[in-house]
């Protein structure tokens, strides 16, 4: 059974740490560190989903202002993906913005997993994805994604 966990303990930081590097950056032949370089200015949001006490599932955000929310990073181990973990993050991250009052979440998702957002009601947004040089090596590009929280009025 999968568990969702916020992140609250420096352990359970380093789950989530180790889970993105090798899932988003090891591949890419980035630092193991290079979470720590990635600004945050906001309320941030961490999830863990473990199983038997393995990490396999992870999600970073922060409140970017004007009721909005950032969803910067989610990670789903290989060998647990296309099991929900992913679509249980996300959801639960909804959630949260619908709690917070905030009215949008917004991403900026790898191509790969424009459509797995796509599922989950984001659409794409307006404006031009960053191109990173470093990412273009490995053949990934990227889009902008957001969606629209419904509130009960």
């Amino acid at each position: 059974m999968t568990t969702l966990e916020i992140v609250t303990t420096i352990e359970a930081a380093a789950r989530l740490d180790e889970l993105l590097w090798v899932v988003l950056w090891q591949p890419l032949g980035l630092p193991r560190d290079i979470r720590r370089t990635f600004r945050l200015e906001g309320e941030k949001f961490e999830w863990l989903a473990q199983e038997h006490g393995q990490a396999v599932g992870g999600l970073v955000a922060v409140s970017s202002g004007d009721a909005e929310i950032e969803l910067r990073h989610l990670a789903v181990a290989a060998h647990a993906q296309r099991r929900g973990i992913g679509r249980r993050l996300v959801t639960e991250l909804c959630r949260i913005a619908q709690t917070k009052n905030c009215r949008r979440i917004h991403t900026i998702a790898r191509h790969t997993s424009s459509q797995f957002f796509k599922k989950l009601g984001f659409q794409t947004a307006p404006g031009q994805a960053p191109i990173h040089p470093l990412f273009l090596q490995h053949g990934i590009t990227f889009e902008l994604m957001e969606r629209f929280i419904e509130h009960d009025t």
